[in-house]
């Protein structure tokens, strides 16, 4: 009788254990799934950007704009705090007249202060191609290999005032898209494996940013494609930067394990002589381009269609 206890108390403490597990893997995961409800919203523009920003029911947004050579914004939906986990979204866009714009998940983290990228899709000017941007090699996510860029932003605006220093991260999609999921966590990992430290995380959104140009966007968060995307090469012509390169990748997978792969590395096309990425306030440039961004959206709650938030310029550098 008394082995039989013990063989039960043996079974009883085996499948504890296991519960225990099955417990710690699910919460794991529900650490990484997405939420069908954005909780988030980002409505930010300056005062030269004409834009018409919507939102709609279950996490969509739509956005049209009409910039001039000044005009800046930055809208979306997303989730705060900002998290590991995977990100559904499904959107489609138009662009014209060359438009500077792109689709991104934005974010910011205080201590130290980042505003980083996720960029999946822009127009005709790739926005590391900057003078000041320096690449951290590359690694791959979702079905795609995504460059990483860092720049030092000084005296800039940002979200704790008009005159910061802080950093900004990219990581850069090669082949854009307008749909699909962003697993944030490992594009965080990939950022510190890097030596590009984030801090504590405060929101992120999946966005639309436009600084010249026309064009719409129509975006959902929270839901993911039904059918195969379309990806298409991001643009390689540059005047400022030569386009990176990927020699190597870094697979992220479930967890923090990675693995380094071999891939062809892509010529870059050359650097072509041009004025600076950015319009001067006299002399607006003809060649269109994606300048990185230096201005700081903020979130809000408001559902207003329009916004008249007054911030200072933004600076193309």
């Amino acid at each position: 009788m008394v082995r039989y206890a013990a063989l039960l108390l043996t079974v009883a403490a085996a499948v504890s254990s296991v519960s225990a597990g099955l417990a710690e893997a699910r919460d794991a995961l529900a650490k990484r799934q997405t939420s069908s409800s954005p909780n988030q919203v980002q409505n930010w523009k300056n005062d030269f950007a004409d834009v018409n920003f919507t939102l709609g029911n279950s996490g969509s947004f739509s956005v049209e704009w009409d910039d001039g050579f000044a005009g800046n914004f930055v809208v979306g939906r997303g989730y705060q705090p900002a998290r590991d986990m995977m990100v559904n979204y499904t959107g489609q866009w138009q662009l014209s007249n060359g438009g500077w714009a792109y689709l991104a998940l934005y974010g910011w983290t205080t201590n130290p202060l980042v505003e980083y990228y996720v960029i999946e899709a822009m127009g005709a000017h790739n926005p590391s191609d900057n003078i000041s941007a320096t690449q951290y090699g590359c690694h791959a996510s979702d079905g795609g290999v995504y460059e990483i860029w860092e720049k030092k932003r000084t005296n800039a605006p940002s979200i704790q005032g008009d005159n910061t220093d802080f950093e900004q991260y990219w990581s850069i999609r090669r082949t854009m898209r307008t749909a699909g999921t962003i697993t944030t966590g490992n594009h965080f990992r990939a950022f510190e494996d890097a030596g590009l430290h984030l801090g504590r995380q405060l929101y992120m959104d999946i966005g639309i940013e436009g600084q010249r140009g026309q064009g719409e966007a129509t975006v959902t968060v929270g839901i993911g494609p039904t059918t195969s995307v379309r990806e298409s090469a991001t643009p390689t012509r540059r005047s400022e930067k030569p386009a990176g390169t990927c020699p190597t990748t870094k697979t992220y997978t479930t967890g923090v394990a990675t693995t380094t792969t071999a891939v062809t590395t892509t010529t870059p096309t050359g650097v072509i002589p041009s004025s600076p990425t950015g319009p001067s306030p006299t002399t607006p440039s003809t060649t269109a381009t994606t300048p990185s961004p230096t201005t700081t959206p903020k979130p809000t709650s408001t559902t207003t269609r329009k916004t008249t938030t007054r911030r200072r310029t933004r600076t193309f550098n």
